[in-house]
């Protein structure tokens, strides 16, 4: 493994990174044709910097490569999580026996979309009955909900 010493002097400010802004159009889109911002986070050394100019082709088409996935990520969870929830109804009833005990976390983004779907339907979206079902905090409660899309 080696090390080079990237001392301060070397950057292209008083940071350690700096924002570029990349914006995507279609080849050959009509005039009017809004853009798509992406913002990409740089290294703020002089040399990373030159790189990222010299191959920014390579780094745009990383970009592109990034935005492409990004739907098909998110509509596979919600196919998923449609699948799981026709056939959770019986875990919903036995987590709100067991009272939980930290089985979100051993759960994927689907099961556990569609299992906080269910709980809160069932539970009519009361927070407080949500979160002693599936033994978590209100803060963990929250921040599931979040990551997993479910509406508010």
């Amino acid at each position: 493994m080696g090390y080079r010493d990237r001392s301060t002097d070397d950057r292209s400010g008083a940071y350690g990174y700096c924002i570029m802004e990349v914006r995507l159009r279609k080849k050959n889109a009509p005039a009017g044709t809004k853009d798509d911002l992406r913002l990409m986070t740089v290294d703020s050394h002089w040399d990373t910097l030159r790189f990222v100019q010299d191959n920014m082709d390579d780094c745009v088409r990383n970009v592109v490569r990034l935005k492409r996935m990004e739907p098909a990520a998110e509509q596979r969870v919600d196919e998923s999580a449609a699948l799981f929830e026709r056939n959770l109804e019986p875990l919903v009833s036995t987590l709100a026996a067991a009272q939980g005990q930290g089985v979100m976390d051993k759960l994927s983004t689907s099961l556990k979309k569609a299992l906080l779907l269910m709980v809160m339907e069932r539970y009519q979206s009361d927070r407080e009955k949500a979160c002693r079902v599936l033994g978590i905090s209100r803060e963990k409660l929250e921040k599931e909900l979040k990551l997993c899309g479910v509406p508010r």
